[in-house]
């Protein structure tokens, strides 16, 4: 791959982040007419800081440890913006009662991919010391963190625009119980990777000496 290949391959999470704001932003202004479920504010809102995390995160991480943030973690992370984005747009969340209980999951799951990476960079230049199960720990308790603040959102959105989008109780309590959940399960799924690479990896140096 090219140098040219490579930036390009770079900019992409941020195109198609920029892409999606433009649009929610032209709707919210009237300058589109489209409809949606809840707010076009509510969904720029959302885009905007994830953008700026996604930001914050890769300017730190290159800082510290002089490497740059993963593609496919990033990737994950705009993907499930455009999942959350399309629900309100395609009008899912109010055709499939299903579809916001995905997007929760898949949420949770994205967002432990990407600190899971942050926080493995930062033990691999010595930034920090934890071992895989510490790195698990840290990842899940900050994808919980993240989607208590996803549901503070919610409820702003609904208190200053009746936008009815939080939903109840029990509602609320599920949305976080399914992003917990995603956390965990691509923690598991990360760490046998790196526990079969590991044995593969072992397997031809003892092979080689």
């Amino acid at each position: 791959m090219t140098n040219a290949e490579n930036k390009l391959l770079r900019a992409l999470p941020r195109l198609l982040l920029a892409g999606l704001i433009l649009f929610e932003l032209l709707n919210e202004f009237n300058v589109l007419h489209y409809t949606l479920d809840f707010t076009w504010f509510g969904l720029a809102i959302t885009s905007i800081i994830a953008w700026i995390v996604l930001e914050i995160s890769s300017h730190l991480l290159k800082k510290s440890c002089g490497e740059l943030m993963n593609f496919w973690a990033m990737m994950m992370v705009v993907g499930v913006i455009y999942v959350d984005a399309l629900g309100d747009i395609l009008h899912f969340y109010g055709r499939f009662g299903w579809y916001d209980q995905m997007a929760h999951f898949v949420g949770g799951a994205a967002v432990a991919g990407l600190i899971f990476n942050i926080v493995w960079c930062l033990c691999s230049c010595q930034k920090i010391r934890l071992g895989n199960l510490g790195i698990g720990f840290i990842t899940i308790a900050a994808t919980a963190f993240i989607s208590t603040l996803y549901e503070i959102e919610e409820y702003l959105e609904d208190y200053f625009t009746g936008s009815r989008r939080l939903g109840d109780g029990f509602d609320t309590a599920n949305d976080l119980m399914l992003g917990i959940v995603g956390a965990i399960i691509i923690v598991l799924i990360i760490n046998i990777v790196l526990s079969l690479y590991s044995k593969k990896s072992k397997t031809i140096d003892s092979r080689n000496q």
